[in-house]
């Protein structure tokens, strides 16, 4: 301890005045009761640690030597440097000691680093100062001056070196989750504890060895994937200190610094040794053992606290939860739920639809047995179930008749993978094709199941009424499934084999009729729908007939029949035809009279007997032809033109235009009995290719002498239809025929209905821009192929006019006062249709318009 600490400067004169009026220090009274002793004592030669980091760096001066009885003393006497700063002689002679005043004698106290004692929650920094050592005050004061100014020049570890001990408060959850995907450098907690375990000569040597500690660190490993997982979750959950975090002051006992240390500790060889009248040290030591002991108990508890079991509901009300918190909590619960929910539908659907033969083969049930169906482009087809007898023999030209009898079912499963054979009909080539025995229907569903049913789509499709059938209307496995539908599609008998009413047919009949025998198809299908569609997801509450064509011709009818009451909800007829049958039924027959002559038949045992392809031999040509052009002169004298509907008297009793003027009558359910129909067409429905093939190239003179050779140049309206439609090309030649064959003698007939939405599809393709008379059923379907952004547009109103009818009854542009729903990019309503103004002004329609 022999060693000088610095040189003293020489004090002003006010200093000097201050001292004196002080109270005597504690090294003071130490050196007046030494001389009082026998013998005088001298320092043990020692070697103290440097209190700063510039002291450590200065050479150590001999202490005094004395004889073994001083040695024994064991106490540190620190020599004063004089006023002129000479050191005093290192020499133990007795005359250097007794120069040495009261005043330049001082006791040296130990100076131990920071870090250099454990003293697990013991802080004193805001404790008072001791009475009575006027030596631990000035130290204190400057290692206070020695931080402010290394905190000056920017020392940043220095400064904050007293404060590692102290608890950092916890992060927030949503804080952790985001510290934790920012890169940061490891952190070696073996350098760290070796750190703080040994201790720095000084704050700025500590913070040199973290930041080469960090610089020899190996980088960060990279975490895996389950880690990545692990790691956030094992963040939020508040973690058990250990004992190893406290003895590295991680916890809330932290190292001791500098002032918590004092000379009352037990390390006897460096502390000095003072008399027993130590003015207050007494006390002092007193206080400090209390303190000690209290930081011992509180320390004790609270490791008793953090050993004690604690339940997870008092860990979750202690926690402090932020917003982030809060959203992160909250986002994992609804994933949780939605898990749960996709769980519940997967095993619900698993538990509520049949099992899967071969993952590809389902079976299900029906009125006449069990019936296995196929899986196809993500469902299920069902592909030739019978739905009513086979017409042949004695149930030929008799109505249909539902399957009823255990004899006439079928034994085991009944496959029906395959497509069923279409019923007997005359291709537009003359060709004949298909069977009799052709009472099968498809049906395509995206779920087997009975809950959740899905509404059911009909399709009835035909070109003519002789054929082709079904034509494009197919359903759609891929839409059934997008759209949640059922489609059904029924095959039906055409030409003479549906429509046939002759004499010796009625007579044999009850009730006496005869004709429109394909309308007790359809009516069977419906029935069939009724029993069974429940068995493949579908509801029988929801049935919607979408006809085409001559399909839709049929549609019409049905829908003005009693017959079809509580078999169906509602109905969409594209391109149908607006002539209806409003002959009597005896001059029905009579104009049918010619097939018997020319099969030589007189009964109706006579008809049965006849091949397939003698009756369509014996069949006229006439009743297979009509116009597809401008109107001509002909036509006016031809009154006897072939229709194939008939009022039967029993599933048409009258014109179904006059079903539509009658006031709507109030059911006990309180619903109307009005035709649920929707009714359209595209705006060049009368293309075909033998019109576009007559010119390579038609220009505003050939459609004009077109126009000029018809009626209506007869007429003399070639200017006047030419200025409105500005006809100078084959796109406007195809819209003065389709307005006038189809378009405005439907929408007379929409008139005469005030509830029936009516549509036009203008939207056109290929090079002549044409809305073809299959571009709405093809949109529907999902068949019509876009190749522009007007067209997708398209296609996606269409799609949402039809389905959103099947699932809700209702147009969506559909207003009373703007009926007419013009579909080209958008649907978008309109009062009325001019053009239609001015051919009903002129008496072409409906005169003219097509018939089926």
């Amino acid at each position: 301890m022999g060693e000088l600490e610095e040189k003293e400067t020489p004090q002003t004169e006010t200093q000097a005045a201050q001292e004196t009026l002080e109270e005597p220090k504690e090294t003071d009274k130490m050196l007046d009761s030494k001389k009082d002793e026998p013998k005088e004592k001298t320092p043990s030669p020692q070697t103290s640690k440097p209190a700063t980091p510039n002291a450590g760096k200065k050479s150590p001066v001999p202490a005094p030597q004395g004889n073994s009885a001083e040695k024994a003393a064991g106490e540190e006497i620190i020599d004063i440097p004089a006023e002129n700063g000479n050191k005093p002689n290192g020499a133990g002679s007795d005359s250097d000691e007794k120069k040495i005043s009261k005043e330049e004698r001082e006791v040296k106290p130990k100076k131990i680093p920071i870090g250099g004692l454990k003293l697990p929650g013991f802080f004193m920094k805001n404790k008072p100062k001791a009475e009575g050592d006027g030596a631990e005050g000035e130290l204190l004061e400057k290692d206070k001056e020695q931080a402010e100014e290394k905190e000056a020049n920017g020392d940043a570890a220095a400064a904050t070196a007293g404060k590692e001990g102290e608890q950092k408060p916890r992060p927030g959850l949503g804080q952790r989750l985001r510290n934790f995907f920012v890169r940061k450098p490891a952190a070696d907690k073996e350098q760290q504890k070796k750190q703080l375990t040994n201790g720095d000569a000084d704050a700025k040597s500590e913070a040199t060895a973290e930041a080469a500690a960090a610089e020899d660190a190996d980088p960060p490993p990279k975490r895996g994937l389950l880690n990545a997982i692990k790691l956030p979750i094992a963040n939020m959950i508040p973690k058990k200190r250990g004992g190893d975090d406290v003895e590295l002051g991680l916890g809330k006992a932290g190292l001791a610094s500098m002032e918590t240390l004092d000379d009352s500790l037990k390390d006897q060889d460096t502390v000095d040794r003072a008399p027993l009248k130590s003015n207050g040290a007494d006390e002092l030591k007193s206080e400090l053992k209390d303190e000690k002991l209290a930081a011992e108990q509180k320390l004790a508890a609270e490791e008793e606290e953090r050993e004690r079991p604690v339940s997870l509901w008092c860990r979750l009300r202690g926690y402090k939860c932020s917003v982030d918190d809060a959203l992160i909590v909250f986002g994992i619960l609804l994933f949780m739920l939605l898990l749960g929910v996709i769980g519940y539908v997967l095993t619900h659907e698993t538990m509520t639809s049949p099992p899967l033969r071969d993952g590809r083969y389902i079976s299900t049930v029906t009125g006449c047995g069990l019936v296995e169906g196929v899986k196809d482009d993500g469902a299920f087809a069902f592909r030739g179930i019978p739905y009513a007898k086979a017409p042949l023999d004695e149930l030929r030209w008799r109505p249909a008749q539902l399957i009823e009898q255990i004899d006439d079912c079928w034994n085991g499963t009944l496959q029906t993978h395959n497509r069923s054979t279409v019923c007997t009909q005359r291709l537009g080539n003359g060709t004949t094709i298909g069977d009799e025995d052709c009472l099968y229907l498809d049906v395509v569903t995206p779920h087997v199941r009975y809950e959740n049913l899905l509404p059911v789509v009909v399709l009835i499709g035909a070109d003519t009424l002789a054929g082709p059938s079904p034509g494009i209307l197919r359903p759609s496995a891929r839409y059934s499934r997008s759209h949640d539908v059922i489609f059904v599609r029924p095959n039906f008998r055409l030409g003479v084999f549906g429509f046939l009413a002759v004499e010796a047919l009625t007579k044999e009949s009850h009730p006496h009729t005869s004709g429109n025998y394909a309308l007790t198809d359809i009516i069977a299908v419906l029935k069939w729908i009724q029993l069974n569609i429940r068995n493949f997801g579908g509801n029988p509450q929801s049935v919607t007939l979408l006809g085409h064509r001559a399909g839709a011709t049929l549609v019409s009818a049905l829908v003005s029949s009693n017959k079809l009451e509580g078999l169906y909800t509602r109905a969409w007829a594209s391109s149908a035809s607006a002539i209806f049958p409003g002959k009597p039924l005896h001059e029905s027959e009579r104009l049918n009279q010619q097939i018997m002559a020319t099969l030589d038949c007189q009964d109706a045992a006579c008809l049965r007997e006849a091949s397939s392809e003698k009756l369509w031999a014996a069949t006229p040509d006439t009743w297979f032809q009509f116009p597809a052009t401008l109107p001509q002169a002909q036509e006016l004298t031809n009154a006897n033109r072939h229709e194939w509907l008939v009022l039967d008297g029993d599933v048409l009793y009258q014109h179904p235009s006059e079903s539509w003027k009658q006031v709507p009558i109030q059911t006990n359910a309180n619903q109307l009995q009005q035709p649920r129909l929707v009714m359209g067409a595209t705006a060049h429905e009368a293309h075909t290719l033998k019109l576009r093939e007559l010119h390579a190239n038609w220009t505003a003179e050939e459609v004009r002498s077109y126009l000029q050779n018809s009626q209506l140049g007869a007429l003399g309206l070639t200017d006047e239809i030419i200025k409105r439609y500005n006809a100078t090309n084959y796109a406007a030649l195809v819209a003065i025929i389709t307005d006038i064959r189809t378009v405005c003698p439907l929408l007379t007939n929409a008139r005469l209905q005030p509830t029936v939405p009516f549509y036009v599809v203008t939207q056109g393709e290929g090079n002549d821009k044409l809305a073809t008379v299959d571009a709405d059923v093809q949109a529907i379907l999902g068949r019509y192929e876009p190749h522009t952004v007007e067209q997708r547009r398209f296609v996606s109103a269409m799609q949402q006019l039809f389905y959103y009818y099947v699932s809700h009854g209702t147009v969506q542009s559909f207003d009373t006062r703007r009926r007419v729903i013009i579909v080209e990019q958008d649907a978008q309503a309109q009062e009325d249709h001019d053009h239609c103004n001015y051919w009903i002004g002129k008496d072409i329609v409906p005169r003219f318009a097509r018939v089926d």
